[in-house]
């Protein structure tokens, strides 16, 4: 009896020294997004790779993208930033020149990550002098959602996708903003007794300088301006070319001369897509990251490529991918999180919830299957935008030089000057940082 009482007594001590040892090699990774939309999706595909990896523990953290990246900023001077976290490319050569993330090259070529799966402008969009610093998530590009009810009770014909504007008279794309630019006696911006101070429901919103991404930086393009930079780290500033001065000034009389968009953040210090939501405005561009918003609207509604400008017809071809901390204290099984989640496996998890289109073009098949229900009708749209990409402008002060361009522009939209004057404020402010 002895001998069992001890045999049992070891027995328990060996199984506690077990579950001390599994506890201890229990690895915890922070992992940080800003969508809530795409959190399903995102937590699917964790709990397959924590299925995998019964080893690794993922807190997924969902911060709100207004204050998402003064989190990443204080994490950087703290060297304390999550294990895993979404990168944009506004802030990408900011977090590599104050060396926050890992140059994840030695790891692609390690375990032979095959990029050539991906979309190649996604790639080469996360490369800094010839080294990989993210492998694409995601992509994204802009048109308009629009409320079909909208256009009905106005009696205007749905945008097709050969409509234009130009910096003239604005083409069919004014027009169109016109006749659902409603005042409160139920006039439009067409009729001569038409009143711009009291306004029911605005033909477009989003006229704002922080919408570089989903609007103005599109219509330069359109316009046949070069953008902001003469070329990614470039340190040429070319917004005063004529083609930009003149588009920015069409974009910020949509607001101040034409009247048939309300003053940036709304005239009632409502957000733009909150705006589109109450029915206050029938017209938005914005991005494919939107749509889950969007299917939980309440009345009906569709997408449509942008308006061509005399130089065509372009999009921002922008694109997520998963940044590494370089001080995180569990290097390598951040680095399994990292090639999971963008691998293919996990992309097909994330594309089968229709939420985000994937960087893997073999899996877009999947994607459209996701959303066929879920609409819109036209999600052709934003791929047929990919047609011709603008790429987002790179430099490594680029959010120092983006704070003084979105509040210059916004100033020229608000009408306290012109775009050329703008424009003017905009080289003198970034010059050191060029």
């Amino acid at each position: 009896m002895k001998k069992n009482i001890f045999l049992g007594f070891f027995l328990i001590l060996a199984l506690a020294a077990s579950g001390l040892t599994q506890a201890a090699s229990q690895v915890n990774l922070r992992y940080m997004i800003w969508d809530a939309n795409q959190a399903p999706a995102m937590e699917a595909s964790i709990q397959e790779f924590m299925k995998r990896n019964p080893n690794i523990k993922v807190s997924l953290e969902i911060i709100e993208w207004s204050d998402y990246w003064t989190r990443i900023t204080t994490g950087l001077a703290a060297r304390n930033l999550p294990d895993v976290f979404w990168g944009h490319l506004a802030y990408f050569s900011g977090l590599i020149t104050r060396g926050g993330i890992m140059d994840l090259t030695p790891y692609i070529e390690r375990d032979g990550i095959d990029l050539s799966i991906y979309y190649e402008s996604l790639v080469k969009n996360w490369q800094y002098e010839g080294r990989q610093y993210g492998i694409p998530k995601d992509w994204d590009t802009i048109t308009i959602f629009y409320n079909k009810d909208a256009f009905d009770r106005a009696g205007v014909p749905y945008p097709s996708e050969d409509w234009t504007w130009n910096p003239q008279d604005g083409g069919e794309f004014l027009q169109i903003c016109q006749r659902l630019t409603i005042d409160e006696a139920g006039r439009n911006a067409t009729d001569k007794d038409f009143d711009p101070r009291r306004i029911k429901q605005y033909g477009i919103g989003a006229i704002d300088g922080h919408g570089m991404q989903t609007g103005w930086l599109n219509f330069i393009w359109m316009n046949g301006g070069t953008g902001i930079l003469d070329k990614p780290y470039g340190n040429k500033f070319v917004m005063d070319e004529p083609e930009a001065i003149e588009a920015l000034q069409f974009w910020a009389d949509l607001v101040s001369k034409y009247h048939v968009a309300p003053l940036p953040e709304g005239d009632v210090g409502t957000a733009a897509w909150d705006l589109f939501r109450a029915e206050r405005i029938a017209m938005i561009p914005n991005g494919s990251w939107m749509l889950a918003a969007a299917r939980e609207l309440e009345f009906r509604w569709d997408v449509v490529t942008l308006p061509a400008g005399p130089a065509g017809r372009f999009s921002c071809f922008n694109g997520l991918a998963h940044n590494m901390s370089r001080w995180s204290n569990h290097l390598e099984e951040a680095w399994q999180l990292v090639k999971w989640m963008d691998g293919y496996e996990s992309q097909k998890i994330i594309t089968e919830f229709g939420v985000v289109f994937p960087a893997i073009p073999d899996l877009i098949p999947y994607y459209m299957e996701a959303t066929k229900e879920k609409g819109p009708d036209n999600i052709q749209a934003f791929i047929e935008m990919t047609a011709n990409a603008g790429l987002w402008p790179m430099h490594h002060n680029w959010a120092q030089m983006a704070d003084v361009i979105e509040r210059e522009v916004e100033m020229a939209i608000m009408g306290a000057y012109s775009a050329r004057e703008a424009v003017r404020n905009i080289k003198m402010e970034i010059e050191p940082f060029l």
